[in-house]
């Protein structure tokens, strides 16, 4: 299973070059501490609307956490994301712990919440609540443009769902008093992996990414048809004029990406004032986000930033792959993060 559905939007904005290797550190132990329950929010920001300008934008999420019976137990069965069907307790009681940390989980371009389940799954059996942003609306929200959504072209508002949701959290009856504020990281794929790094403080540079930005026939249409309605619709010209915003979230306090794309748009004075722990993972021979152009340029950019190059692909799974060897690598993948997040952040009390 490709963890976004087509490779195209990404493929248009990055360039394929030569890949850099390094070594793969062991993964911190598989130990499940607790069942893992998931629920499912719709959050309203007020502060931002949607793109059909009906309503405010809304924050469709899915949430794991640890849990401790209660709800409806049902099975994930994912092939590619786990080896076998995995139990989950539905809206089952919150586990009786220390408050726990909260991992905001970016999916990748013309992906969703649900292709992020193995990661949120893993860090909820490992005690943390892990929050998967659904950063597209549905088709009326989205103005029935559908590849790519507008969402996945004015991509700034991707790190605002970030904060949104997280400030969200906080507030909601059922997680605010379990949610550590020490403990506060985010962890994303592809697109969702810049994002990540987005929160941490860098800033887009989009002139630097037009510049190296090839656009398929089939998305210029698409593309060309929005900016020129940029002029008489303030949604779309606030997207645009904020592209370059500082949205880095002083409540983040480790940023762990999985194969972060769009790396030509992050020239390495943007990403300077990332002071942020950074843990970047990638594959060798992934070809929607090739390590040089992307991966190994965050991590020169970034100051203190660790990076880990994988072997074969891990994540961008283009070739042919039985699905059980893809989801042993996600689940290695799940724990390199769990043991980034356990080193980086304080404690628990």
């Amino acid at each position: 299973m490709n963890l976004i559905r087509t490779p195209l939007l990404i493929l248009w904005m990055v360039v394929i070059i030569a890949l850099s290797a390094y070594a793969q550190p062991r993964p911190a132990a598989d130990n499940h501490a607790f069942p893992v329950g998931m629920t499912s929010r719709a959050y309203p920001d007020s502060a931002r609307r949607n793109w059909a300008d009906t309503g405010p934008r809304i924050m469709r999420t899915i949430i794991w956490y640890p849990a401790a019976g209660g709800g409806q137990i049902t099975m994930l069965d994912n092939p590619g994301q786990f080896a076998a069907p995995v139990p989950v307790i539905r809206d089952g009681a919150f586990a009786s712990s220390p408050p726990a940390g909260l991992i905001m989980i970016s999916h990748g371009a013309n992906g969703n919440a649900t292709q992020m389940a193995w990661l949120g799954y893993y860090l909820a059996a490992h005690g943390y609540i892990a929050a998967a942003v659904e950063h597209c609306g549905t088709a009326e929200e989205e103005r029935n443009i559908q590849s790519p959504a507008i969402s996945e072209v004015y991509i700034a508002v991707l790190p605002d769902d970030i904060s949104a949701v997280i400030s969200q959290l906080q507030t909601d009856t059922f997680f605010r008093t379990h949610i550590s504020a020490q403990r506060i990281g985010v962890a994303g794929f592809s697109l969702g992996g810049a994002v990540a790094i987005w929160t941490a403080g860098a800033r887009l540079n989009m002139p630097a990414l037009n510049r190296e930005t090839f656009i398929p026939a089939e998305l210029k249409a698409t593309i060309e048809k929005l900016k020129a309605e940029e002029a008489t619709d303030p949604v779309l010209k606030a997207a645009r004029l904020h592209a370059g915003d500082d949205f880095r979230d002083k409540r983040i306090k480790a940023v762990f990406a999985l194969a972060p794309a769009i790396g030509r748009g992050f020239p390495p004075a943007s990403l300077q004032p990332v002071t942020t722990p950074v843990c970047i993972v990638v594959g060798d021979a992934d070809m929607v986000t090739p390590p040089a152009a992307n991966a190994v340029m965050y991590a020169r950019g970034i100051k203190g930033a660790q990076l880990t190059v994988l072997p074969g692909e891990a994540g961008h799974f283009i070739r042919n792959q039985d699905n059980v060897s893809q989801a042993q690598i996600l689940r290695n993948v799940s724990l390199m993060a769990i043991r980034f997040f356990d080193k980086t952040f304080p404690a628990q009390r």
